[in-house]
């Protein structure tokens, strides 16, 4: 069984709104909001605040969020929000970090607003402090932590959930997998092939034995687009869909990473990924926020992946 989740994003709250009640009556299992100061979303953290009124059985969170500077989200109003937002959702909240990217114009885009980005190595000791900050905190004790400035820290009131929101962490390289093996509730990897994806839950898996913790502990999610033809003589059609959504060339190696084409082919490249060990995916159809995809994906998609028995 496959978990299936939808992400969304873009600031006309309207439709986001038609967009997260469609989804969650359609029986997606999580639905998520972008985080940061992109132009492409609002405030992240208030638009959960209406994700979890607008929704009322799906789990719900940021589709990741950051916490490498007290600027982006100080530990203490992170843990804050998070029991906010799990108050009104009823418990459904799933805290998904992330370390941040590495490519050039990233550090340059949070400078431009004060906020510094640390090398690799000090954003993932601050996340993994964080987390353990997170979870005490949620757990009502009081917190002290020189590398956050915590001394003495509690907050109130308490998660709904016990012991706390589960923590997902998004995370590519061996040193932010080995966090993700000690730390996380969940795990979340982008954009590979299923055969990909098989060796990163592999290498995951090495770092879960590492850590000393079992396989079956934490949860393991690929992100993917999704571009669903309505009939197979559309799937072409589909697929240059995808492509220019994405701009890409013919032959570029993310089209292997995708759900691309008929209901078959759809259906037959989701399980490939439940066979390489996922547990979740989590798609972005190319047509959102208009919801003729997220149905058609419900009817003909979903009940295959969750009638399967997930091959590990």
């Amino acid at each position: 069984m496959i978990a299936v989740g939808v992400q969304t994003w873009g600031t006309d709250v309207a439709a986001l709104r038609r967009y997260w009640a469609a989804a969650d009556a359609l029986g997606y299992a999580r639905v998520t909001y972008g985080d940061g100061l992109w132009d492409f979303t609002h405030d992240g953290w208030t638009l959960l605040a209406a994700l979890a009124l607008q929704t009322r059985t799906c789990r719900i969170g940021p589709a990741v969020t950051y916490a490498f500077d007290g600027a982006a989200h100080h530990p203490s109003w992170l843990a804050k929000r998070a029991v906010a937002i799990d108050h009104l959702s009823g418990g459904r909240l799933d805290l998904r970090l992330a370390v941040g990217a590495e490519a050039r114009d990233v550090a340059a885009s949070w400078a431009r607003h004060g906020i510094a980005y640390p090398p690799p190595r000090e954003r993932l000791a601050r996340l993994e402090a964080t987390i353990d900050a997170l979870r005490r905190l949620w757990a009502g004790e009081p917190v002290t932590s020189p590398s956050l400035g915590l001394r003495d820290a509690r907050i109130e009131p308490v998660p709904v959930q016990r012991p706390g929101p589960p923590v997902w962490v998004a995370a590519v390289g061996p040193r932010a997998m080995a966090l993700a093996a000690r730390c996380a509730d969940g795990w979340e990897t982008s954009f590979l092939p299923p055969a990909a994806f098989a060796d990163a839950v592999a290498r995951f898996d090495a770092a879960l034995i590492a850590a000393g913790r079992p396989g079956d502990v934490v949860r393991r999610s690929v992100e993917v687009d999704a571009a669903l033809a309505d009939a197979p003589h559309e799937a072409a059609r589909a697929a240059e869909r995808f492509r220019a959504h994405r701009g890409l060339a013919r032959a570029h190696p993310l089209l292997d990473a995708a759900l691309v084409g008929d209901a078959e082919a759809v259906v037959a490249r989701a399980l490939a990924y439940g066979e390489a060990g996922a547990t979740d995916l989590m798609v972005g159809f190319v047509d959102f926020p208009d919801t003729r995809m997220l149905e058609r994906f419900a009817k003909r998609v979903l009940p295959a992946l969750t009638a399967q028995p997930r091959i590990r």
